[in-house]
């Protein structure tokens, strides 16, 4: 729902004149190979074996599809966040490939902000006792790190939001009829409860580290002679 606004019929990116495509990343937990998948030697899935990648390999798999699907120059690519990391990679790594690009919400490499930010919450989801090395896979109904996913995603919300717009939206307010002083729960730990317990239940544990893991890593100008010279 994010690119709603956007995307359609008439709108900015406008689907009456263009195709958009928009694939799953490499590590994901929704149709590309991820730690979720089932490993080739017939073990069960990757779990804690799936090998570390980055940004700029989910670029050249994406490549690869375009390849496959026909597709020899795009229009533009366009992303925020990670994908704004896999859009810069775009038009580095295959510049003839690419005509246009609207990056938003990164930088050329992540910084050490962003770096602790991420493996604060890496380290949570690994502190649950259910998330058992990366290999949780198989085991009963409520099984897995999802009090860690819960926490390190509310961690990943409070560093989305100023603060500034969390006084703005929720203030000291409290939830519903609940009272903090007598042990109930003001609005925003509400809302980050809801967040957190909603990503938990869709989303894979390992793929978050993975991906993560990923964005931390993203630096334009690793092996090209920094980022100067890569953007250049």
């Amino acid at each position: 729902g994010w690119w709603n606004s956007l995307i359609g019929a008439g709108k900015v990116i406008d689907t009456d004149r263009f195709f958009v495509v928009c694939p799953n990343v490499l590590g994901g937990c929704q149709g590309t190979t991820g730690p979720a998948s089932p490993h080739p030697d017939g073990t069960g899935p990757y779990g804690s074996r799936f090998p570390r990648i980055t940004v700029r390999d989910q670029t050249v798999v994406e490549a690869a599809l375009a390849t496959r699907l026909g597709i020899s120059t795009w229009h533009a690519v366009i992303g925020g966040s990670m994908g704004g990391m896999r859009a810069l990679e775009w038009c580095v790594s295959f510049p003839d490939r690419v005509r246009a690009s609207a990056i938003l919400a990164v930088g050329g490499a992540a910084t050490a902000e962003q770096i602790a930010w991420s493996a604060t919450q890496n380290n949570i989801i690994r502190a649950d006792a259910g998330f058992q090395g990366g290999d949780f896979y198989g085991g009963p109904p409520g099984s897995g790190p999802h009090r860690g996913m819960t926490l390190a995603r509310a961690v990943g919300q409070i560093t989305y939001r100023t603060e500034a717009e969390l006084d703005d939206r929720f203030g000291r307010g409290r939830q519903g009829d609940e009272r903090p002083i007598e042990g109930g729960r003001f609005a925003i730990e509400s809302y980050l409860d809801y967040q957190g317990e909603k990503l938990a239940q869709r989303f894979d544990a390992n793929t978050y580290i993975v991906l993560s893991e990923a964005m931390n890593l993203h630096d334009i100008g690793r092996g090209r002679g920094g980022i100067g010279a890569a953007l250049a």
